[in-house]
């Protein structure tokens, strides 16, 4: 399972949407692309599903360019995009049947796949009502059922939460973690609370550039420092960092010391003149969107 996009880019005429992404997602799990409206995370989604194609670069899933070979690239993929819409006047039933036969699936195989569904998403309880009867909540189980039908590998959602009331998301994030545990989910939000939940990599994008990148687990492991010039960093004692002017959001080697860090800094010529620790997604958030949030009306 794997998702790798080189040098991705989207221009609008004169806008760019998406700005040379580079991004590899390998293996099971959630990772999400956390950022304000207009960032350019709903286009990174449309251009992995084929929905628009890239002005420069190349989105592969599983090694397989989606541009050039759409059908096969696809396969293995789920996908809810944007606001699930369906025919009011067919059953949910009569949708993922539908679905069914798009996507090739025989008639004892779809049984199996609705016992499956049922279990995953609770949609068997309400699968014989027509869509037009549906809360806002049984339409997003049934377009997760709908993505998940036939089992694929990976898994694209776009704010998956977004207009459900408080128990509808609780449902939602519940149902993408039993996901998660088999799958390759990609998911965009505007909620850090949610990237927090249910994400075990977040990406920070903002005016369609990547601004952070970093494993969860990371969260405790950074040190924003603020510096009166600006250098390159190097060495091991580093993992990674993002860099805005003077301001350096630097994630930590856990084997070495903020001391140890700091000195390393201090030799490679930086020079520092203020550190602070980070101990949560929020404050990684503000200090790297800040007040910059840039509205390229594209989300």
């Amino acid at each position: 399972m794997e998702i790798y996009l080189d040098s991705l880019t989207k221009n609008y005429r004169k806008i760019k949407a998406l700005d040379s992404i580079n991004l590899k997602i390998e293996g099971h799990g959630c990772t999400g692309l956390l950022g304000p409206n207009g960032a350019g995370k709903t286009t990174m989604l449309k251009l992995c599903t084929n929905i628009i194609k890239p002005s420069h670069g190349k989105v592969e899933l599983n090694n397989v360019n989606v541009a050039i070979y759409p059908e096969k690239a696809l396969e293995p993929v789920g996908a809810l995009i944007e606001q699930p819409e369906f025919y009011s006047y067919l059953t949910g039933y009569e949708i993922l049947e539908f679905t069914s036969k798009i996507k090739g699936i025989g008639k004892d195989e779809f049984k199996s796949e609705m016992k499956r569904l049922g279990e995953l998403t609770g949609i068997d309880a309400y699968a014989d009502r027509k869509t037009g009867t549906y809360s806002r909540g049984m339409k997003q189980r049934l377009a997760l059922s709908v993505a998940m039908l036939g089992n694929p590998e990976i898994i694209i959602l776009d704010e998956p939460t977004f207009g459900l009331d408080p128990k509808g998301m609780v449902d939602v994030r519940n149902i993408i973690k039993d996901i998660a545990k088999e799958h390759l989910v990609l998911l965009s939000t505007h909620l850090i609370s949610e990237a927090r939940e249910l994400c075990d990599r977040t990406i920070i994008i903002n005016g369609g550039k990547i601004e952070y990148d970093s494993a969860m687990s990371a969260e405790r492991s950074l040190l924003k420092i603020t510096a009166t010039n600006s250098i390159d960093i190097t060495g091991d004692k580093i993992k990674d960092y993002s860099r805005d002017g003077n301001v350096f959001i630097i994630e930590k080697n856990p084997s070495f010391s903020n001391y140890d860090i700091i000195g390393d800094l201090i030799k490679q010529g930086l020079k520092i003149e203020y550190v602070e620790k980070f101990d949560n997604l929020e404050n990684i958030y503000v200090s790297v969107i800040g007040g910059k949030a840039k509205d390229n009306n594209f989300s």
